[in-house]
């Protein structure tokens, strides 16, 4: 790879290899280039005209794309921003640090530093957040004749996502319709847009989280939604792919959260970045560890007695362990994707005890059977029945109780929930095999 780099380096001012380059698509310039440094990226896009510098940016990684607007000329990057969409700007003025933010907006044009402060106050999970503000958007008195001609004088419709729609509005730009490209080519010039438009429009607040807006385009199909403010005004627009951006954002923060990650970690990021995200979680492990030690410490004395009971030590709480993760996915999935009813806890709790309790039976029944063939000695097998069977039924109950609980709490559900979980059935599984185990050594004269 680092020879791959040296190669790509060394030809930056090959103007051959820069007219091949700009035949690309963006994404495989990005991915062209992505090894190289911060500086000889900059002097790569230098020869690149703006528009496309833009969407090559775009596809670079997050913190490339921040080094990047951190360090180029803040003349350049004026070019190169006006050619972005104002949700993909926001997105990347937001990580940079406010001195850069304040030089950078001081050379935009006025009307986009507006749209761009406008954006910047909202939260980045929030629809005000992903939205863009570019939207095409009409009253509703006009003539269609009037609306097509309004149309044709739009320099930037272009470069608007939502072209298929045109939103219509009254003088207080509060959303009143929305007409369909269709709809205003074949209607007669003379009538009015209020009389062709759709009435009933689903809008979303600039202040809904970003997971009830993936819910709602997921339950309706659409393709792109208005966004409006506490007075229903239209602010702007989301359309499909920034959706499925934040639902692919979603997924990874739960996935890399339920193991106690940051949730914003790629294969891409710097190593000392990484380093900073993943040490106070396992720190918090290595606690959390230390808690399952100190109850085998409990019982150091019984296992002394009988080494044997330190072989199915792990086999309990591995299993434990399985059987409450399995129930923590799917818990966890169904609330992110709002599949929960308000009073289904109940029902889901029932469920998955059940599910626990018999999934407990068949795994105990084996492992004691096991235990009881391979030491000759029917109390050992009961033991590990039991203990397997009342940690699984607990791993069950904690895959329910942690992602509710941490909900009711208004913190995220995935937060770490699989470290918690691992705790609760180290520990509980430690003490109830080891704690049968010392009852059942003081009930016999004999070991187990």
């Amino acid at each position: 790879m680092e020879e791959r780099a040296k190669q790509k380096s060394t030809r930056i001012d090959d103007p051959e290899w820069i007219a091949a380059l700009k035949e690309l698509h963006p994404h495989d310039i990005a991915v062209e280039i992505r090894d190289l440094t911060i500086e000889k990226t900059r002097s790569m896009l230098r020869q690149l005209p703006d528009t496309l510098a833009s969407e090559v940016i775009l596809e670079l990684p997050t913190h490339t794309q921040v080094l990047l607007f951190e360090s180029m000329r803040v003349s350049r990057l004026s070019g190169i921003i006006g050619e972005m969409f104002s949700d993909d700007v926001a997105d990347l003025l937001g990580q940079i640090s406010p001195e850069r933010l304040e030089k950078i907006m001081e050379q935009l044009p006025p009307g986009d530093a507006r749209e761009i402060s406008d954006l910047l106050k909202y939260e980045e999970d929030t629809a005000g957040g992903i939205m863009q503000t570019e939207v095409i958007s009409v009253l509703e008195d006009l003539t269609i004749a009037e609306t097509i001609e309004r149309l044709r004088g739009m320099e930037d419709l272009s470069q608007t996502d939502g072209y298929f729609y045109v939103y219509v509005t009254d003088t207080n730009e509060r959303l009143r319709g929305v007409l369909r490209i269709r709809d205003l080519l074949f209607s007669k010039p003379e009538r009015l847009v209020r009389d062709i438009m759709i009435r009933e429009v689903r809008a979303i607040s600039v202040h809904a989280d970003q997971e009830e807006l993936a819910r709602m385009f997921k339950h309706y199909g659409f393709s792109v939604v208005p966004v409006v403010d506490d007075f229903q005004r239209l602010r702007g627009l989301v359309t499909s792919d920034d959706v499925m951006d934040v639902m692919e954002e979603e997924a990874t923060e739960d996935m890399q959260r339920m193991i106690g990650l940051s949730g914003e970690e790629s294969t891409a990021t710097p190593w000392k970045e990484s380093v900073q995200k993943r040490l106070p979680w396992l720190y918090v492990n290595l606690v959390t560890a230390f808690m399952a030690g100190s109850v085998v410490a409990i019982f150091e004395s019984t296992i002394a007695q009988y080494a044997v009971l330190a072989v199915f030590l792990p086999i309990i709480a591995g299993q434990g362990g399985n059987a409450g993760t399995q129930v923590l996915t799917i818990v966890v999935r169904s609330l992110a994707l709002g599949d929960v009813p308000d009073k289904g806890q109940r029902a889901i709790l029932v469920k998955e005890l059940i599910v626990g309790l018999l999934n407990g039976l068949a795994i105990g029944i084996v492992v004691g059977l096991i235990a009881w063939v391979w030491k000759q000695n029917i109390a050992l097998g009961v033991v590990v029945f039991a203990a397997m069977l009342l940690n699984m039924v607990a791993a069950s109950l904690a895959g329910v109780v942690i992602p509710f609980g941490l909900k009711a709490l208004r913190i995220d559900p995935a937060l770490a929930s699989a470290i918690m979980l691992t705790t609760v059935t180290d520990v509980v599984g430690f003490f109830l095999f080891l704690g049968f185990a010392a009852l059942a050594l003081s009930m016999f004269p004999l070991p187990l």
